[in-house]
């Protein structure tokens, strides 16, 4: 059984989905929230699918009842704590996982390096 998990973008999907807005609108709708987010219709596609094959959504509301821009000043009070603590570290993380992986291939460098020397070392013994 696999484990779904739900993060920042979820619930803001998931309503506007059930206002019937099409994926590329709801990834919109999610970056005029979430600017820096890499989030694009075809997630929100995917995410569609998974609510529609779980039961989660089974009533779309006709597109016109809300506009676009409605939506947006709609969602932006929606947004938690939480989402938003979630979205700055993700956005961060991506900086972060550059920096931890230079990091990392400059520590292997030098303990290769050490090993080599400890190496010469020893055969100069």
């Amino acid at each position: 059984m696999s484990r779904k998990k739900d993060t920042y973008w979820h619930g803001i999907a998931k309503i506007a989905i059930e206002y019937g807005f099409k994926p590329a609108q709801v990834a919109k709708i999610i970056k005029s929230v979430f600017p820096q987010t890499d989030i694009t219709g075809r997630h929100v596609g995917a995410y569609k699918r998974r609510l529609t094959t779980d039961g989660v959504i089974t009533n779309v509301l006709p597109h016109s009842i809300i506009s676009l821009n409605e939506m947006m000043t709609m969602v932006d009070d929606m947004v938690t704590k939480e989402d938003m603590f979630v979205y700055n570290c993700t956005v961060g993380s991506s900086i972060q996982s550059l920096k931890c992986f230079e990091y990392k291939l400059t520590a292997e460098e030098t303990d290769e390096l050490n090993k080599v020397e400890v190496w010469i070392r020893n055969m100069k013994k």
